[in-house]
């Protein structure tokens, strides 16, 4: 066999199982484009808040300096659901959040409110979470428009970055000083195609638009095409091939006829 021959029949069977991969990353793309992330994950169906408002016996076992803090709260005492003694590398601390896990408080052992971090807490913080500690490049507040990188992530919060080859980022939370998100060159790589594949070149997360939805039906109308343009030409070829073998049989035996 010539070896153009054998590179086309090689390219289409590869052609071949290369489309049926397509048609079904195709026939995915459309279902999730199609289905709501927080319907497939059952959140649409939650019946009650995630947890109970804590009871007055759970009130009464906390430490005299939180239960006189939590009398600050006013309305907002009958909405607490968790009180977390906790310590991210500032001393320990008590967090008290409301039955949405939202921070309503956050005060120090002797039930004092403690204010926001300063640059200096989040920058030791930072340093402390990642490997080596190493020194701080530069160390921004963020109060509104947050990076396209920390999308979504609560405010405010300290975008510190650090000098390391990585290039990291790390978003520290201004209130309770918790990393509300790492990134790093590799993040962002990984994130631009992300972009590209979800299509949604705004938000960056969303596969539920149109347009997603609109170019996973073309591309599920090409793989499929693709195939039955394959199937009807190796159909028409072994058509062919068994009308030149019967032309051949015809022919033999017209040839070996009576002498």
């Amino acid at each position: 066999m010539k070896p153009r021959k054998s590179t086309y029949l090689i390219h289409r069977w590869i052609g071949l199982i290369v489309s049926l991969q397509l048609l079904a990353w195709s026939l995915g793309g459309f279902m999730f484009s199609i289905l709501a992330i927080d319907n497939v994950r059952g959140e649409r169906d939650i019946a009650s808040p995630p947890c109970d408002p804590l009871s007055p016996t759970a009130r009464d076992a906390l430490p005299t300096p939180v239960r006189d803090a939590l009398t600050t709260l006013g309305e907002a005492e009958r909405d607490v659901g968790k009180v977390t003694l906790i310590d991210r590398g500032l001393g320990p601390t008590w967090e008290i959040r409301d039955i949405e896990e939202k921070l309503l408080l956050r005060v120090n052992t002797e039930g004092k409110p403690l204010p926001r971090l300063s640059r200096e807490q989040a920058e030791h913080v930072a340093r402390r979470e990642f490997q080596g500690s190493p020194a701080v490049r530069e160390t921004t507040l963020i109060e509104s428009n947050p990076p396209v990188e920390y999308r979504s992530g609560s405010l405010p919060a300290y975008l510190v970055e650090l000098e390391h080859a990585k290039a990291p980022h790390l978003y520290v939370n201004a209130r309770t000083g918790e990393i509300a998100a790492r990134r790093n060159r590799v993040w962002r790589i990984f994130d631009f195609f992300w972009m590209l594949h979800t299509m949604d070149y705004q938000g960056r997360d969303s596969f539920n638009h149109l347009l997603l939805t609109a170019f996973s039906v073309l591309a599920i109308l090409t793989s499929a095409s693709g195939l039955s343009l394959w199937i009807w030409r190796a159909a028409s070829r072994i058509k062919v091939h068994r009308s030149r073998k019967a032309t051949a049989r015809k022919t033999a035996k017209r040839d070996l006829g009576p002498e």
